[in-house]
């Protein structure tokens, strides 16, 4: 698969039809989370599904980048909780769920947990904690 941004660079951008899930901005792509360069990338568990054209928006920003491929919120948060609890069983940092809750379907993201978890069993070890995250129960 080919790279997208994704984790809390993906929250600071709009996405078609959407508001944006964090208020800050995406600063530069030289510091962008970007799956397959410096963030896990999930396409084993998703292949290209949950991937957004963000193009318009860069260049309506005037943002150069070569990079227009971007995680849904929901992968993005996804992403999040992947790199931080599943990879490394740390707690998700500079982030609260309640940030964006507004925006983001914790509903599908948690249905992603239960299905890597329980119907494929082994994608997940950390799942419980991850649901934790989102607030809701298992």
């Amino acid at each position: 698969m080919s790279a997208y941004i994704t984790g809390l660079t993906a929250l600071c951008i709009p996405h078609p039809g959407r508001f944006k899930a964090f208020w800050h901005g995406a600063g530069s792509p030289d510091t962008w989370t970007v799956a397959g360069r410096n963030y896990p990338d999930t396409s084993h568990l998703f292949g290209d599904r949950e991937i957004v054209d963000v193009s318009e928006y860069l260049a309506l920003a005037g943002i150069q980048a070569t990079l227009s491929r971007c995680a849904s919120y929901e992968r993005a948060v996804f992403d999040l909780l992947y790199h931080h609890i599943e990879l490394n069983n740390r707690p998700v940092p500079n982030v609260q769920p309640s940030d964006l809750d507004d925006v983001v379907d914790f509903e599908v993201i948690r249905g992603w947990i239960r299905e890597w978890e329980w119907e494929r069993a082994g994608q997940l070890v950390h799942g419980k904690s991850m649901q934790t995250w989102l607030g809701l129960e298992t």
